[in-house]
């Protein structure tokens, strides 16, 4: 037996979790100081909610003797609009004097980063609200931004497809010598490198693009896009970052029902998104007629795995690839009766399209 337990120790110290965190408030309603686990010393604490500032008023976190209440952190920003984060160490504890049922309705989460990102000048902390928030990063070699997302009730009147949480970042401008990464969820450890495994399962767009090429030949062609279309994201976190060059976009708790899309120019790139809700979506691309194109689709699955179908229309023939992860880059001459659609139905499926005009 005693053998067991020293081969159980072992295996169990192999076991790594990242250094940052995403807490649900609703998960701690003792009067009683309770330690939030795996916290690390030197780090910061967030908050995104949209609670009642009394409730979040009888919520108070403790580190290294200090303590604030969460309609303190609520408030707390700096001069560009960004959380400013309360520091905290591995003593972190958390209480609270809301009633069981108060607490159980709270929708607000706490978002721990890592030390390392805690001493970044370019890591950045933003709870969505529903003014626009215009980021100018143009003098930046790096952003790291992290948007956190607010729950939003629905009313009746609000169609289907409206999730219950969302961002709208449009207005993008990216010069040619930046990389711009988009991934899901707050960053983890080693959150600097997109070459990374982990950061790489939770990518969702880049810009520029490395387009697909069949097994055996050449290597892949990268495309930078000038233009990207409005982004709307709708889980509950995700991150940006800007590598090698600056950055500038608007953000906005605003949602544009973009079932149906059109896009604003002839050479772009964007992605649309679904929550836990199977609808189609069409985005129909701009041409001028009579010029060659080359467009294609890439496919993300989220935290559900679910059937997918592609239809893409060119010149009236259709091509259904089903279950698909990506689809090779095509070209096609549209004529001037032609409408180029993507049509998507999935369980939170994102899906970045891109189309390149020439003359």
């Amino acid at each position: 037996m005693k053998s067991l337990a020293l081969i159980l120790c072992c295996f169990s110290s192999l076991v790594f979790c990242d250094s940052s965190q995403i807490v649900a408030l609703e998960n701690y309603n003792s009067t009683t100081p309770t330690k939030i686990q795996n916290v690390l010393d030197a780090s910061k604490l967030y908050l995104a909610s949209s609670d009642a500032a009394a409730k979040l008023g009888r919520i108070t976190v403790t580190s290294n003797g200090q303590s604030k209440t969460l309609n303190q952190l609520l408030t707390d920003f700096d001069a560009n609009g960004f959380h400013n984060g309360f520091p905290v160490n591995s003593d972190l504890t958390i209480s609270t004097t809301n009633s069981a049922a108060d607490t159980d309705a709270l929708n607000g989460l706490l978002f721990i980063s890592s030390p390392d990102m805690a001493k970044d000048p370019n890591f950045l902390v933003y709870s969505v609200r529903d003014q626009v928030l215009p980021i100018d990063r143009s003098n930046y070699n790096e952003t790291t931004l992290v948007l956190l997302n607010l729950h939003v009730a629905k009313v009746a009147t609000d169609p289907d497809t409206k999730p219950f949480f969302y961002t709208r970042v449009d207005g993008i401008k990216q010069p040619e010598n930046t990389q711009l990464y988009m991934y899901l969820g707050v960053p983890g450890d080693g959150y600097t490198d997109p070459k990374l495994q982990a950061n790489y399962k939770k990518l969702l767009f880049k810009n520029p693009i490395s387009l697909l090429q069949p097994i055996g030949n050449p290597p892949a062609d990268t495309v930078f896009f000038n233009n990207i279309e409005p982004i709307q994201y709708t889980l509950r976190s995700w991150h940006i970052r800007a590598v090698g060059g600056g950055i500038a976009f608007n953000v906005s708790r605003q949602w544009v029902d973009s079932t149906t899309y059109q896009t604003t120019k002839e050479t772009t790139t964007g992605f649309t998104m679904s929550q836990r809700n199977t609808h189609h979506s069409t985005v129909t691309y701009k041409y001028t007629p009579n010029h060659d194109g080359t467009s294609g689709y890439m496919i993300n699955t989220g935290d559900m795995f679910a059937d997918m179908n592609v239809t893409s229309c060119n010149e009236g023939s259709v091509s259904s690839p089903a279950q698909s992860t990506a689809s090779p880059v095509t070209s096609t001459q549209f004529p001037d009766t032609t409408t180029k659609s993507v049509t998507s139905l999935s369980t939170i499926l994102t899906i970045a399209v891109m189309i390149s005009n020439m003359i």
